[in-house]
């Protein structure tokens, strides 16, 4: 309620008579500061035209009721059909069946003419009683609207960390959060320590979101930085902040912040991670599964630390990570060598050798460690080669081959299968010719147009990394890829509704759009008018 204090009432007269209208204006402003005239006008037309020229913000309006051209019922009556405002008609009659007419126009007051400063007074602090209890009301609401916004947008964040495929024609809401630089965090609990903390669990988000709410309000207050936080997955949580200084090392102090919170008044163990800078809310399942393969580090690092893609390229160490194995050990730098040198055959023989050898091991628990310090050499070789940043998810897939392997064998061919994976991607490395990533991408959007069309499919598509895709599409064209998309389904659709009978319900889907209303309602957003009443006129037309 404190910006009311300053907020002026903002005040419009219209009289035909000069000397009356300046007169009313002095009048207005000799009832103090709080009052403020931002138009003077001789005639309902005159203001007419003007609001409709430019937007008028006012908040109470003085007017004659006997004006020539339109009188001020009349223009109290136009001007509600957009404008949300009080209304004083003044009259040099003392009629009652003016001030009829005047209430049932929805005037706060009627005056008569000549105005007495002292009776003016009196009942300009009345209305603005009235208008102050308004702006109240109208913030308790917008205060409520902002609530009820905050919540719907958690829970469609929430929808995108659940690992679902979604549809750029589903994202079209992205839109509404502000531009600017985005972080993600996810904080995930370690393990439980004994028996009696497991009931710890029961209250775990509520704990690690009361601390977000704390932390982040605390270090962000007096700035124009918004941040969100929901609950994910196996004791996991998410944070989305909206910070414009893009500053990595501000996301880690407050990350640390957290960690330690939970560490030393909790005594428990989380890992944080904590997503590269991105600028499209559209972006954050490719987000989401960067930060859950970031997770899997804790596996061999260990947990109750903050993980980074910046740490990830700058710890991990070419040579291999358990040192317990020699013959493994040199087996893995050799295959490094020949992925190198794009020697498949030689590959593939190292990686039977590493088979055998692995297949020797006495434990599970040291195949899953060596399987995992191979994945993660490997994918730190081709993050370190590879234009396209886009093999983290290797990592993870890596580190879950021992846990879908029924049997020795499955493990086997499941490794191969992984492996053949980073040959595909040393492939589209190593070729010569690298058509233009934009006319592919268009291309094949257009060829997909009725599938499930995600940032992370058109990516795989040309080979790039999701948020270098987007980023790299956006300076090339112009324009982001969910309004690309959206531009070509509804272009698309456009065409259907000219050049064929097929229904509405048939062209939505045929674009891609499952839910009709929903695509009725865009459509009408880019080309002004509904698909059927568009059809309609083209038909009239031809």
């Amino acid at each position: 309620m404190g910006r009311l204090k300053t907020r002026k009432i903002k005040t419009i007269v219209v009289d035909d008579e000069n000397r009356i209208r300046r007169g009313i204006e002095r009048l207005i402003l000799s009832c103090g500061e709080e009052y403020e005239v931002v138009g003077s006008f001789k005639s309902a037309i005159e203001l007419i035209k003007c609001t409709q020229n430019k937007s008028i913000s006012f908040d109470l309006l003085f007017t004659d009721i006997k004006m020539p051209g339109m009188d001020g019922l009349e223009l109290i009556r136009e001007l509600r059909n957009w404008a949300s405002f009080e209304a004083v008609v003044i009259s040099g009659f003392n009629d009652f069946k003016y001030v009829q007419t005047a209430i049932r126009e929805g005037a706060i007051d009627y005056m008569v003419k000549p105005l007495m400063r002292d009776e003016f007074r009196v009942q300009l602090d009345k209305i603005k009683e009235k208008i102050k209890l308004k702006w109240e009301d109208e913030e308790k609401l917008e205060e409520m609207d902002i609530q009820l916004n905050f919540v719907k947008q958690v829970q469609r964040l929430s929808e995108l960390t659940r690992g679902q495929d979604i549809d750029l024609s589903e994202m079209e809401w992205t839109k509404e959060f502000p531009l600017g630089s985005y972080y993600l965090l996810c904080i995930s609990k370690d393990y439980v320590v004994t028996v009696k903390q497991d009931a710890l669990l029961e209250n775990w988000t509520t704990i690690v979101e009361t601390e977000i709410n704390s932390i982040l309000t605390k270090f962000y207050k007096g700035t124009a930085t918004r941040f969100w936080y929901w609950k994910g997955e196996e004791l996991s949580s998410w944070v989305l902040i909206q910070n414009d200084r893009a500053d990595e090392l501000q996301e880690n102090l407050i990350a640390e912040k957290l960690r330690s919170k939970i560490k030393y008044d909790y005594q428990q163990s989380a890992t944080i991670a904590i997503s590269r800078v991105f600028h499209d809310v559209a972006l954050l399942p490719n987000m989401r599964d960067e930060l859950l393969s970031l997770l899997q580090f804790r596996l061999v690092f260990g947990g109750n630390q903050i993980y980074t893609f910046s740490f990830m390229e700058e710890n991990i160490p070419n040579k291999a990570v358990i040192k317990d194995f020699k013959e493994l050990d040199i087996t893995v730098n050799k295959l490094l060598k020949a992925l190198e040198r794009f020697q498949k055959e030689e590959a593939l023989g190292l990686l039977h050798q590493f088979l055998k050898e692995l297949e020797k091991l006495a434990s599970p628990q040291e195949i899953e460690r060596n399987i995992q310090s191979m994945s993660i050499q490997t994918v730190n070789f081709l993050l370190k080669n590879a234009q396209a940043k886009d093999e983290l998810s290797l990592i993870q897939d890596g580190f879950q081959l021992t846990k879908k392997s029924p049997s020795f064998q499955e493990l086997k061919n499941n490794i191969k299968d992984w492996m053949q994976k980073v040959f595909k991607i040393l492939e589209k490395m190593n070729q010569r010719e690298i058509p233009d990533p934009v006319e592919t991408a268009k291309k094949w959007i257009t060829d997909n147009l009725g599938e499930s069309i995600t940032i992370d499919k058109i990516a795989k598509a040309i080979h790039m990394n999701p948020t270098y895709f987007c980023e790299y599409f956006k300076n090339q064209t112009g324009e982001t890829i969910l309004d690309y998309v959206t531009k070509v389904r509804l272009e698309k659709a456009k065409e259907l509704l000219i050049a064929t009978d097929l229904k509405i319900y048939d062209i939505s889907q045929h674009v891609g759009y499952s839910d009709t209303k929903y695509f009725s309602k865009l459509f009408k957003k880019y080309f002004g008018e509904v698909p059927s009443k568009f059809k309609e006129k083209a038909k009239y037309n031809s």
